[in-house]
């Protein structure tokens, strides 16, 4: 009696403790030998010359001396001819005789900029080169200037056609097997041509392909191999800033790691790019988006009009692990079930002892409901999510009505409480990830002025489509949701108080109030938060002509901030960390509240049982006492 009754309570503890149990676990777990310089250019043999070294290079010239040119960067027209010269140097103690030859510019597969080998044919810009010399011997330590003669088809594309001039010097060399190779140590001077007429550009991502890795606890993450390429499709060369994120069906995103921008992608050129992303929830079907924003290469002429794509791709993400370990679980459930019918059904040796127990077996029954309940309400409240303690006010979002390509200012309805040091600001809502992203980074708290009302004003430095197209998505739709909150440390993740504010779009390119906060009178003998200063914390716009961006702002989450991704930032790259991406508690939590939900919905269908079998036991005693009636 009292064995069947432990049994059935352990039984109930052991389904609730599970239901809870994967969430404590996932958030323990979350706690380039051519050298193509862009200038003067060397190269450098071991075992001859002065300190055992062979060293040589070229460098962009005029009839009489070297220039100072970084390179060769020419606009042309159909037909047009130009004339120019490079210097070929010799820095060893004797003489060298070196090959020279124009070649075709192409991408290495790291993405820098490289030429065709003189075995493979130029099809483009280096067939229009020819110089004055293909062979020269260079005295010991000295230069010689070799003129050559672009010349421009006629009927040539518009755009960017890249080549260059290569000084090459061949040797044979005995291999670690003693078999003879030949060496080709090749120099290289950069040439940009640009043909006036029309500029397309364009890119493309193909091959999308994400291949997931599970782990061997059943209720861990993962993680996912993430390859594509980027494909230059226009005639312009250009850079690209990229960013991918891995999505699991519940709207978590992993962390990815080893994302760079791409630096310059000539015409016609592909990069093959691969990225790991961790902490993947495997959910079985899993997303992943990946967003290419062309930029002009670095000391280039800006170029209008540059596209953004996105492309997202669903892949398998099976939890194999976890699917391992259900068949024994219903192996074992359908024993114990066989078991228990069994021995209602068949007849006991000892009748008498069975007729003297059945009684007290029914009380253990009748018993066990109550304690099953009040262990399934324990575990219902354990697996609910923790309320927030920060304490809420009003955020007044303006303009009020709007379009989705304007600016929003952020004002605070009162004063962040005494020992805010900073504060963060992100959206909610429909596309957006399920934790928000955030649109002010972690900053301090006097980097924006007061308002009449002490609380605090943040203008944002993008629209609510930029922020939509970086996220991954570009119809705005429903209601979104801003929220303030003042921080206690710089990287702590302790509100003392949250803002919120909302607006709600009516169609897909304008919005109006959804919430409107009325300014609190600040009290009296409160002291104003330091740093304060009108005018303060403006952030620049995109081009420039704003003030100065604060520091610590949107982009630029101090590093060892919860919301920093850990990467070092590249050089040029103004964007916005996402919260959910970046933040490994953030992921953890996102992780956690997934599974907490599941703990939460086991919790209330043991509820639930517990309440059924108590109702069918009174309902058994009604039934017997009538009939004893």
């Amino acid at each position: 009696m009292i064995t069947r009754s432990a049994r059935r309570i352990a039984a109930v503890l052991a389904a609730c403790v599970l239901a809870v149990l994967p969430a404590a676990e996932t958030a323990s777990a979350a706690s380039q030998a051519a050298s193509h310089a862009a200038s003067h250019t060397a190269a450098a043999r071991p075992g001859a010359g002065p300190n055992g070294r062979t060293t040589f290079g070229v460098q962009p010239s005029s009839a009489d001396k070297p220039d100072g040119r970084p390179n060769y960067s020419y606009g042309v027209t159909p037909g047009a001819v130009i004339r120019d010269h490079i210097a070929i140097w010799n820095y060893s103690a004797k003489p060298l005789t070196l090959s020279v030859y124009a070649a075709d510019a192409i991408n290495s597969a790291e993405g820098g900029f490289d030429l065709l080998p003189r075995a493979t044919k130029s099809s483009d810009g280096g067939t229009w080169i020819k110089l004055g010399r293909s062979r020269v011997t260079v005295a010991a330590r000295s230069r010689v200037i070799v003129p050559f003669t672009l010349t421009v088809p006629r009927t040539v594309t518009p755009g960017d056609h890249p080549a260059g001039i290569v000084a090459s010097l061949s040797a044979m060399r005995t291999g670690a097997k003693g078999d003879r190779v030949q060496v080709d140590q090749r120099v290289g001077a950069r040439m940009y041509l640009r043909v006036a007429g029309q500029l397309r550009p364009l890119l493309s991502v193909e091959d999308l392909r994400t291949d997931y890795h599970g782990a061997a606890n059943p209720f861990g993450t993962g993680t996912a191999t993430v390859s594509y390429t980027v494909r230059n499709t226009g005639n312009v060369r250009l850079a690209a800033e990229q960013t991918v994120r891995v999505h699991d069906a519940f709207g978590g995103i992993a962390t990815v790691k080893g994302s760079r921008d791409l630096a310059e992608i000539l015409p016609g050129n592909a990069l093959r790019i691969s990225v790991t992303a961790t902490g993947v929830l495997p959910t079985v079907r899993d997303t992943t988006t990946v967003s290419v924003d062309a930029v002009s290469v670095r000391g280039d002429v800006a170029i209008p009009d540059l596209p953004s794509l996105t492309r997202s791709q669903g892949f398998w993400a099976v939890p194999w692990s976890l699917l391992a370990v259900l068949p024994a679980v219903a192996a074992v459930a359908t024993g114990w079930w066989f078991r228990r019918r069994r021995r209602r059904r068949g007849p006991h040796p000892d009748g008498a002892r069975t007729a003297a127990t059945a009684p007290k077996k029914r009380a253990a029954s009748r018993a066990s409901a109550p304690v099953a309940m009040v262990l399934a309400a324990l575990s219902l409240w354990a697996a609910a999510p923790a309320a927030h303690a920060a304490e809420p006010g009003g955020l007044d979002v303006a303009p009020r009505h709007g379009s989705a390509t304007e600016p929003i200012t952020l004002t605070a309805a009162g004063p962040c409480p005494d020992g805010t040091r900073n504060v963060i600001a992100w959206v909610k809502g429909a596309g957006f990830p399920r934790d928000g992203k955030v649109v002010v980074g972690n900053s301090e708290i006097g980097t924006y002025p007061a308002a009449p009302g002490g609380g605090r004003v943040i203008p944002l430095t993008y629209t609510m489509q930029d922020y939509a197209l970086d996220s991954g998505f570009s119809t705005l739709r429903g209601t979104y949701t801003f929220t303030v909150s003042c921080l206690e440390a710089p990287f702590g993740l302790k509100s003392l108080r949250d803002f919120s504010g909302s607006l709600r779009f009516t169609s897909k390119t304008s919005y109006t109030d959804g919430t409107r906060a009325t300014p609190e009178k600040p009290a009296a003998g409160s002291p104003a938060q330091p740093g304060g200063t009108a005018g303060q914390g403006q952030p620049s716009t995109p081009d420039g002509s704003g003030p100065s961006a604060p520091a610590g702002g949107e982009g630029t989450v101090p590093s060892g901030s919860p919301y920093a991704s850990g990467e070092p930032a590249q050089s040029g790259v103004t964007g916005v960390v996402n919260a959910a991406s970046a933040d490994p508690a953030g992921d953890a939590y996102g992780s956690l509240a997934a599974w907490s939900a599941g703990g939460f919905a086991v919790a209330f269908l043991v509820l639930l049982a517990g309440a059924a079998q108590w109702v069918r036991g009174r309902r058994g005693r009604a039934a017997r006492a009538d009939t004893s009636g």
